[in-house]
């Protein structure tokens, strides 16, 4: 039979197939010299040359960010972009811009497309200026408003020191937007602001890393431009709106015994938010989302120097804590307006954050708001229709309570008088059952004895005191409606020429520690040791007066009208019949222990 061979099993075919290769080889090498050999690109030096030579700042070159981002990147921690380099946007030099309205005139600087200044047209500040709302002294410290915030430190510098290019300079014609815009090649940053109604203003942020949007909230580092003195720091604090519900926070709370607590600087509250601010005694600055849904707030609380005297601030500084807080959406792109302006009834009503939600509960009334507010309400009224001045107003007001609050106060005080009128039959049967322990069933006897005295002589125990704890409520809704209205700040009266700056000479405490030592004087206090009624009489009035020494001439005003007229109510009763009964006792047995 014919024998039939693989091809591949060929003794010389692994020859062949070597000789084919050398021979496609060497046909390859002498195409090489033999075709002419392409030109060299003419573009491919100069474009070397742009990827090492950085263009000027305000140039848009696509080649320069390209070469630039991976610095950026390794600056920021985050990796260098694949995708299309970003366009740089770096003004060449600071600029300022102006937003106004008829209620404020803002000042930015495209340095960090953050405000300089928020002056508030209706209201002064010490000087007779306009009331600048950018606290001087923290701004230098914790930043200027409308800063961003972010969780990189680095990022965050980049943001707040970046040149940005403002789409206008100088004064913008009223409701035109004022856009901000900032890129190196890796971070690219956006603000848009525009005037809105009344003391509001609408804002737009939104900030990019390699193409990504990151968290970066406006904020408002802390502190307000009235505050000038140490203690108008103590008026500070952060309040927010969320789920329906008020939440306020002091930079402290608490005190020893319960263990104090604090504001913590940087950390981060989820919402959903209607609104967030930061506030002091009169004013306020309130971010409002267009959105709750994915907003947060980061709360801010620093300590920073201030002058001790305003006035002369190389008499040394004190240390106070200044709250603040940056809010915005978590997706990155944030839309809010921002409320900067008065605490004031009227404007925080018709301020609306979202649909059916106003500002009215920025303004806190205390615990007895529900008194405060109308006392306010009808004071305002007051004011505006009747007695066109505030300390007038005041006075008048506390006239009224005072008389409406009569008829407690005369019970109070005759429910005293027959106290002290008993005192010799308590004290007889007191000294019939002291050599009985308390434990000892005979002392029950005391009491019954004593119910039996009451019920005789139409004497109740508790009488002088129910009735000022009746009082108590409007006293403190008083006193609390009038520590919160701006409506008294720089109001004139009489001497004074700022309502809710302290007495100038002090004249409204002083008025206040005579009023009260000639009540407690004049008032009879049952069952007292005479050393301790002596004690009291001095050191309760010294105490009040040292108090009052530094409160608002607003709130002097009333408490030393009340004072005068419970002085006199007090003579009034104390030459009553019941009072001179009373009288003619205690002096029988003031006779008797001589």
């Amino acid at each position: 039979m014919t024998e039939y061979r693989n091809p591949q099993q060929d003794p010389g075919s692994e020859k062949k197939m070597m000789l084919a290769f050398v021979v496609v080889f060497g046909l390859i090498l002498a195409l090489q010299y033999v075709l002419p050999k392409p030109a060299a690109p003419k573009s491919q030096p100069e474009q070397t040359q742009s990827q090492n030579a950085a263009p000027p700042p305000t140039q848009t070159s696509p080649a320069a960010a390209t070469s630039s981002a991976p610095v950026a990147a390794v600056q920021n921690k985050i990796a260098a972009p694949a995708a299309t380099a970003i366009p740089v946007k770096v003004a060449a030099d600071e600029t300022e811009s102006v937003l106004e309205n008829d209620f404020y005139r803002i000042t930015f600087t495209n340095r960090g497309a953050q405000v300089k200044s928020w002056l508030l047209k209706s209201f002064k500040d010490e000087k007779g200026n306009p009331l600048n709302l950018v606290n001087p002294i923290a701004a230098q410290t914790l930043g200027y408003p409308l800063s961003f915030y972010t969780y990189n430190a680095d990022l965050t510098k980049k943001l707040n020191e970046g040149l940005y290019i403002a789409s206008a300079t100088g004064t913008v014609a009223a409701h035109d937007s004022l856009t901000f815009e900032f890129s190196d090649g890796t971070t690219t940053a956006r603000k848009t602001f525009r005037a809105d109604e009344k003391y509001s203003l609408s804002i737009e942020t939104e900030v990019e890393n390699n193409g990504l949007r990151v968290q970066a909230f406006p904020k408002w580092p802390g502190g307000l431009g009235d505050q000038i003195t140490t203690s108008s720091y103590g008026f500070s604090s952060l309040v927010w709106r969320r789920d329906g519900s008020i939440e306020r926070k002091s930079p402290t709370s608490g005190f020893f015994l319960t263990g104090k607590k604090w504001v913590v600087g940087g950390d981060t509250v989820q919402g959903p938010f209607e609104w967030a601010g930061t506030v002091d005694q009169y004013f306020a600055a309130v971010f409002m989302p267009e959105s709750a849904k994915d907003t947060a707030l980061v709360t801010l609380n620093s300590q920073v120097e201030i002058p001790k005297n305003a006035a002369s601030p190389n008499d040394g500084k004190d240390k106070v804590s200044v709250l603040g807080l940056a809010f915005g959406n978590t997706s990155g792109l944030t839309r809010t307006r921002l409320y900067v302006g008065p605490k004031a009834v009227d404007v925080l009503e018709t301020t609306q954050a979202q649909a059916g939600t106003d500002l009215r509960g920025i303004l806190d009334f205390g615990t007895f708001s529900f008194i405060a507010r109308p006392l306010f309400l009808w004071l305002k009224w007051t004011h505006e229709h009747w007695i066109p001045n505030w300390g007038w107003a005041i006075a008048f007001l506390t006239l009224i309570i005072t008389m409406a609050l009569l008829p407690l106060r005369i019970s109070g005080m005759k429910s005293q008088l027959k106290m002290q009128k008993i005192q010799p039959q308590m004290k007889a049967i007191q000294e019939k059952y002291k050599r009985y322990s308390m434990t000892d069933p005979r002392k029950a006897d005391m009491q019954k004895e004593m119910s039996e005295l009451y019920k005789r002589e139409g004497v109740n125990p508790v009488g002088g005191c129910f009735p000022m704890l009746l009082q108590m409520p409007f006293l403190i809704a008083f006193y609390s409606m009038l520590g919160n209205s701006i409506e008294l700040r720089q109001a004139s009266w009489l001497w004074i020429k700022d309502l809710s700056a302290p007495d100038p000479i002090h004249a409204l405490p002083i008025l206040i520690i005579i009023t009260m030592f000639l009540t407690q004087k004049t008032m009879p206090q049952a069952g007292m040791d005479p050393a301790q009624q002596k004690i009291l009489n001095l050191m309760g009035p010294l105490m009040m007066g040292y108090i009052s020494w530094f409160f608002a001439s607003g709130l002097c005003v009333y408490w030393a009208i009340s004072n005068v007229l419970g002085y006199v109510q007090q003579v009034v009763i104390n030459r009553s019949e019941l009072g001179q009964q009373v009288r003619k006792s205690m002096d029988r047995r003031a006779t008797r222990k001589k």
